[in-house]
């Protein structure tokens, strides 16, 4: 710990040593009462430069009349009488002095003590509160999270008015120091996960740097090499908010317009925010919907393959005539014409996703229908399977969280590969293997395959139907960790 001199130049000195080539660094020098020097240093585009010189220059030039060297504690008198800013400090040591002027804060340095004052004058740069372009909802609120910490906890308290809510903040990476912070409702969270979440944190704080959740949820996560995604991501704070009072915890860190919620099970990936605020059939059948359409992504390729290649006597034969006379001509095997129209289909969708919105949709729907178009013409593709692998894509759309969509479309491709090696036999392994992945899967010490492994039953009143909201609204007993499991 390096304390600060008595000599003001000395301090000085050891501050530009941090920030040598710091072009954005002022350092404005002044006279209190005309004989004691002052500096206050600031880092130009970070800091409100009006409120510096209304509140902290103005005053220190203008209402000063003591002798600051006739007062036993000369910062901590002028931080008390005469600054008027909302926030300030003293510090006797200059350890992170870099850190707090690059989070736009002040420094007021008095010559002859070996005490400062650290004022809150930030006003960084970051972007408005936008409506999400991403997660899109029907009825709810609009407003998502920005690359500012300070705003995303405004808009999560001004949702949480409880007494119950915890923040804690925490820096992440030695390097870039980032701003993190855990938000939970105390006495609704199970302690065991709170504990697990902030070990797991506090053992990567120590990492060069961080820079967004992305980072956070691969380093923290119980399988990283797993196929699904164990922490949820949102940039809704009423989507946070919500798994808040399900006893979840959820974390923040600058420069990222995303929070990961942890933990997370499997089934809550295919719900929507808005399930809740639809009447009960419809969510219901939101819901199914959704269900169908994992199971069609995953799938249906397979199977449509298993038909062709080996198993055709499960398809009616009026059925099977139609495809089998689609394919007359088509030089390409069966598996080698699916996977070709799969790796176009990624190929296309990924290009959208790179690309700016409007161009990227033109890219996806025109490309598509182009490309469809002319490898049917061109004999390379049969329309049952343009069929087959356009209602792949289509369904995929349907699963809320993209994470998921993701996992479950790579997950398409070694289904594949087994249904062409083993036909429908090889499916059902498959099958049998994912389920048992999701099963030996945790989140956090929950079991990822809750509340259908182990089976809860009154938890099963929200997952792919969903009951009345008097019934659901409460913390889910599949969330706590019984003794022994950790």
């Amino acid at each position: 710990m390096e304390h600060l001199s008595k000599n003001i130049y000395q301090n000085i000195n050891k501050i530009i040593s941090y920030m040598p080539n710091s072009s954005t660094l002022v350092k404005r020098e002044i006279l209190i009462n005309k004989r004691t020097k002052c500096f206050i240093l600031y880092v130009t585009n970070l800091c409100n430069r009006k409120s510096i010189e209304l509140h902290i220059i103005s005053p220190l030039l203008n209402k000063v009349k003591e002798d600051l060297e006739t007062i036993d504690n000369p910062a901590e008198y002028i931080m008390q009488n005469y600054l008027s800013v909302s926030e300030a400090t003293i510090i006797k040591h200059l350890d992170n002095i870099t850190v707090e002027l690059l989070r736009g804060k002040c420094l007021i340095l008095i010559d002859k003590t070996n005490q400062a004052i650290l004022c809150d004058t930030s006003d960084i740069p970051h972007r408005n509160i936008q409506e999400s372009n991403i997660e899109k909802t029907l009825r709810g609120g609009r407003e998502c999270f920005v690359e500012n910490i300070e705003i995303n906890l405004a808009l999560i308290q001004n949702k949480v008015k409880s007494n119950k809510l915890r923040i804690e903040r925490l820096i992440l990476g030695t390097e870039n120091n980032a701003d993190a912070a855990i938000i939970y409702l105390d006495g609704v969270i199970d302690p065991v996960v709170l504990d697990t979440i902030k070990f797991k944190l506090n053992r990567i704080k120590k990492l060069p740097y961080i820079l967004c959740t992305g980072y956070i949820e691969q380093l923290i996560e119980d399988f990283p090499y797993g196929f699904f995604p164990q922490l949820k991501n949102t940039e809704k704070p009423d989507k946070v908010v919500s798994d808040l009072f399900q006893g979840k915890a959820a974390i923040l860190i600058s420069g990222a317009p995303y929070a990961l919620i942890a933990p997370a099970v499997f089934i809550e990936f295919f719900q929507g925010f808005e399930d809740y605020s639809q009447r009960i059939l419809t969510s219901v059948f939101v819901r199914l919907t959704r269900t169908l359409s994992a199971i069609l992504v995953l799938l249906a390729t397979p199977i449509y393959l298993c038909v062709l290649s080996y198993t055709s006597a499960i398809v009616p034969i009026k059925l099977i005539k139609v495809i089998y006379n689609s394919r007359l001509g088509i030089p390409l095997p069966p598996f080698l014409e699916i996977l070709t129209m799969e790796i176009a289909v990624e190929l296309l969708r990924e290009g959208g996703l790179r690309l700016p919105t409007p161009i990227g949709q033109t890219l996806g729907i025109v490309g598509g229908i182009v490309i469809g178009e002319a490898a049917t013409k061109a004999g390379l593709v049969s329309p049952t399977t343009l069929v087959v692998v356009s209602t792949t894509v289509i369904a995929s759309f349907l699963i809320p969280n993209y994470e998921m969509a993701l996992s479950i479309r790579f997950l398409r491709f070694p289904m594949l590969i087994l249904a062409h090696m083993f036909g429908l036999l090889g499916v059902i392994l498959g099958f049998y293997l994912i389920v048992i992945i999701l099963i030996n899967m945790n989140s956090f010490g929950i079991p990822y395959f809750a509340p259908f492994a182990p089976l809860n039953y009154s938890d099963l009143k929200d997952t792919v139907i969903r009951f009345p909201l008097d019934k659901i609204l409460r913390k889910p007993k599949s969330l706590k960790i019984k003794k022994g499991k950790i």
